[in-house]
């Protein structure tokens, strides 16, 4: 019997107001969590083992962050994916994947690469075979946090919905949330000018002629 809903992947799948938990808040089905955060794609096979000894009704993943911004391989990334997916699909009636936030190119650094890096990784999601839960139009402020990578618990509840809308659950995950906000304009502006300086002074860094 396949029962209960497992997570894979990296800190935004293993959040604790993850899509993942709201999904478990709307089918009744109590949630595992395998998913540990900062992982890449070669983190995410040493996950696999943990599926063994039971079946699971739906396998939540998110993959692919980590790997865009500090160790992209498009091969390897497709190659960790394939390997990934296979195994879920083995303890899981059901995989969801979720694509990267195009937001993520104002993550520090060198924006059109990061671009570029995301929209093949999406490829690489999209052709997995899964379902894909659309990620890539969450935006700061509102729908991911400043440092343009973890969606905010109203990014969560979008994807949490869209979710429950390719595996047809009723009902919504939304509607299991008190409405308040985890929004705050002065936290949010301050983060962002944190993170801007620390971008700035890297970029500094890497550029600056070695002395002689």
């Amino acid at each position: 019997m396949e029962t209960g809903i497992v997570t894979l992947g990296d800190s935004i799948i293993a959040a604790d107001d993850s899509w993942a938990r709201w999904l478990s808040l709307a089918t009744g089905q109590p949630l595992r969590r395998l998913a540990v955060g900062g992982a890449q794609s070669p983190d995410v096979l040493e996950q696999l083992p943990g599926l063994n000894g039971h079946r699971y009704d739906i396998a939540c993943l998110t993959v692919g962050t980590n790997d865009v911004l500090f160790a992209w391989d498009p091969e390897r990334f497709a190659a960790d994916l394939a390997v990934i997916v296979g195994t879920a699909h083995e303890r899981a009636g059901r995989v969801v994947t979720q694509s990267i936030p195009l937001g993520l190119h104002h993550f520090p650094g060198d924006g059109n690469a990061i671009r570029r890096r995301v929209e093949q990784a999406n490829a690489i999601l999209g052709a997995s075979g899964d379902l894909v839960v659309v990620g890539e139009d969450l935006r700061a402020p509102l729908t991911l946090k400043s440092d343009r990578i973890h969606p905010t618990t109203r990014g969560q509840l979008l994807l949490a919905d869209r979710a429950a809308d390719l595996l047809a659950v009723e009902p919504r995950p939304s509607s299991f949330h008190d409405g308040t906000s985890d929004f705050s304009r002065g936290a949010y502006l301050r983060d962002t000018w944190e993170l801007t300086a620390k971008g700035i002074a890297r970029r500094a860094l890497r550029h600056r002629s070695p002395t002689r």
